[in-house]
C-alpha cells in the first residue's frame, strides 16, 4: 500500500460505494445516508450531495443527460439531472433485496436485473429512459445482478448459474451462455474483451465477443464477496478488500501489478486519466495515478 500512488483521499463521510463517470465527474453512491455524492476530478472535492431512495444499490448508470440510482430498500429507480443535481423522477422497479450489481445503460435503454415476473433477480427488465417504464422482460437464469451494455449486446452475469448470457437489444433474446468459474459477478468491457470477476477463487475471465468463447482465465488471487473490476487506460483494473487495486495487461492477459493492504476497499472505476477506489472503512475514495 505504500507504494499506490494516491494523489487524493476525498472525504466521503458514511460508506461510499459504487462509482460512476460521467458529465465531468465521479460519482460515487453512500448507502448508509441514502445519498450521492459528485466529485470534481480535477479539484478532488465534493461540490455536490445529493439525497435519493434508501439504499442506493446495484451500481450508478450514466447516461441520457441523466445519472441513474437503483434503490434497494424502497425499490425504486432515481433519476438525476446532470446539470441541476436535483432528483427529477422516482419510478417503482421491482428490484431484489440482493444489492451487489450493476445497472447497464446503452442501446437506447436502461437494463437491470429484476424480481418481476415472480424470478430470483432472473428477469432483465429493459427501461424507456424517457418514461422511466418497463417496455420488455427478458428472462434470464435466477440470481443474475449485473448488465453491462457493450459491442452491441447486453451481458448479464449469474452468479447462480455461473454463466455470462449475452442478450441482444433487437430481439430482446439471450443469443449465447458462456460457462465461467464459479459466483462470477461485476463485468466490465473494453480492450477487445468482456472481463468477469469470479468472486469463488478469484479469478478474471476475458470473453471473446466475437466468438461467445472464453478467451482467458487470470488468476489475481482476489477471491471473496464484494470487489470490482473496471477497463481504461490500456489496463484491466481489479479491486477487492485487502487487495485494493490489482492490475491486468490485456495485451498478455498478465496481472503486471497488485497492491496488497488495508481494508474497506471496494468499487474501482477509471476516468479523466486516473483510478478511483472507493474506501468503506474509512469513509474516502482514492484519486490514484495510473
Amino acid at each position: 500500500m505504500e507504494s499506490l500512488a494516491i494523489l487524493s483521499k476525498i472525504p466521503v463521510p458514511g460508506g461510499p460505494d459504487w462509482l460512476g463517470m460521467g458529465f465531468g465527474s465521479v460519482w460515487v453512491s453512500n448507502a448508509s445516508n441514502n445519498s450521492i455524492s459528485r466529485i470534481d476530478p480535477r479539484t478532488a472535492e465534493v461540490i455536490a450531495t445529493i439525497a435519493v431512495g434508501q439504499n442506493p444499490c446495484l451500481g450508478i448508470g450514466i447516461g441520457f443527460e441523466s445519472v441513474w440510482i437503483p434503490n434497494c430498500k424502497d425499490r425504486t429507480l432515481s433519476q438525476i439531472d446532470s446539470k441541476t443535481n436535483q432528483v427529477v423522477r422516482t419510478t417503482p422497479i421491482e428490484i431484489a433485496g440482493e444489492g451487489e450489481g450493476a445497472i447497464g445503460l446503452g442501446e437506447r435503454s436502461i437494463w437491470l436485473l429484476t424480481n418481476r415476473k415472480g424470478t430470483d433477480s432472473g428477469t432483465l427488465s429493459r427501461i424507456s429512459p424517457s418514461s422511466g417504464k418497463v417496455v420488455a422482460d427478458i428472462i434470464v437464469p435466477a440470481k443474475s445482478y449485473v448488465a453491462v451494455v457493450a459491442s452491441g449486446s447486453v451481458w448479464v452475469t449469474s452468479t447462480g448459474g455461473n454463466v455470462v448470457v449475452r442478450v441482444d437489444p433487437r430481439t430482446n433474446r439471450v443469443v449465447a451462455k458462456i460457462r465461467v468459474h464459479q459466483a462470477p459477478r461485476f463485468t466490465s468491457a473494453g480492450a477487445g474483451g468482456v472481463w468477469v470477476l469470479n468472486q469463488s477463487d478469484g479469478t478474471v475471465s476475458r470473453i471473446d465477443p466475437g466468438t461467445n468463447r472464453v478467451a482467458a482465465t487470470i488468476a489475481v488471487g482476489v477471491p471473496g464477496p464484494g470487489g470490482d473490476i473496471a477497463v481504461g487506460g490500456g489496463s484491466v483494473w481489479v479491486s477487492s478488500d485487502g487487495v485494493p487495486v490489482s492490475r491486468i495487461n490485456p495485451l498478455t492477459n498478465r496481472v503486471i501489478q497488485q497492491f496488497a493492504g488495508g481494508h474497506g476497499a471496494d468499487a474501482i472505476r477509471f476516468g479523466y486519466g486516473f483510478v478511483w477506489v472507493s474506501d468503506h472503512k474509512d469513509g474516502q475514495v482514492w484519486k490514484i495515478r495510473p
